[in-house]
């Protein structure tokens, strides 16, 4: 099979998986006991944990103090991202969310880039600007509110203050080092949370009551998480790397496909995602998002 095919097909299966750990983000904060954005957030920078596995393979390197403090950073600013977007999803569609966050984090990505890595800006950045810009604003049919739009463009920003971080910490040591330290910040940032008696205090009492159903959940999701990581990093060692940035946008494709097959059945969490007269501006919107992932990467 042709790489660029074997690369289409990993990067289709990895933003489907996504789109499906953003659906199960959203019955989780909504639905369970583990509600609480903060509690959730916890629990998931918990199992990057598992990371630990790979010491006794010796491929882990001691790194140098800035490896450390960048990947300590990295992590706070990674749990505040999925702090934000947890909440996000709390109280707004999946199908507004998305997009909007998809859009703000990759806009962020790049103008860090260009101030803080001197990487040059795509010659069609103000173009993509411009497609992004329509088509968030049709994603929400001028439906958010302030405390929606607050938390989707904080989480968006953050992500992309969090890609940086990671180049950074790759630039600096291996790849496998890389991700051991990367999440083992994530680990130091959610055990740092219990530092707030409050936050401790839903942390344990969401412990009490949460059920093996919820585990069950919060632990496939994270699996299904590096899964979806695997798919995407093989199809960038097969193919070619703007096609497969550019088709980060399946993501919310495969969303709105999801929540419309599954609207009927869950009826309380995403029937309201396509209200009467919203689902053209949704798919107009997903049209201009589209665009501008193509025209930034390609």
């Amino acid at each position: 099979m042709p790489s660029i095919e074997l690369s289409l097909i990993f990067v289709i299966i990895g933003q489907l998986l996504n789109a499906v750990i953003v659906l199960i983000d959203k019955y989780i904060v909504t639905k369970t006991a583990i509600s609480r954005p903060v509690v959730y957030s916890f629990f998931v920078g918990l199992i990057s944990s598992v990371a630990l596995l790979l010491l006794p393979f010796g491929v882990i390197d001691v790194p140098e103090g800035k490896v450390i403090w960048l990947s300590l950073f990295g992590g706070a600013i990674f749990i505040g991202s999925i702090i934000f977007l947890f909440s996000a999803l709390k109280v707004a569609a999946a199908t507004d969310v998305v997009p909007w966050l998809a859009a703000i984090s990759t806009i962020t990505t790049f103008l860090l880039s260009f101030f803080f890595l001197d990487e040059s800006l795509p010659r069609s950045f103000p173009y993509a600007l411009i497609l992004f810009v329509i088509g968030m604003l049709l994603v929400g049919h001028f439906r958010f509110n302030s405390r929606s739009f607050s938390l989707v463009m904080v989480s968006g920003i953050l992500f992309g203050f969090s890609a940086l971080i990671a180049k950074l910490i790759f630039n600096e040591t291996d790849f496998v080092s890389g991700f051991f330290w990367s999440r083992m910040g994530n680990v130091v940032a959610a055990l740092s949370l219990l530092l707030w008696p409050e936050v401790r205090f839903s942390i344990t009492e969401s412990s009490r009551n949460i059920t093996h159903k919820d585990s069950f959940l919060v632990v496939i999701n994270r699996v299904l998480g590096g899964i979806a990581l695997f798919a995407i990093l093989y199809a960038i060692k097969v193919g070619e790397v703007s096609l497969v940035n550019a088709l980060a946008s399946l993501q919310f494709v495969f969303i709105f496909l999801l929540i419309f097959l599954l609207r009927h059945h869950l009826r309380d969490i995403y029937e309201h995602e396509f209200r009467p007269g919203h689902v053209l501006h949704k798919v107009l919107s997903m049209l201009f998002i589209l665009a501008g992932f193509f025209v930034i990467f390609l």
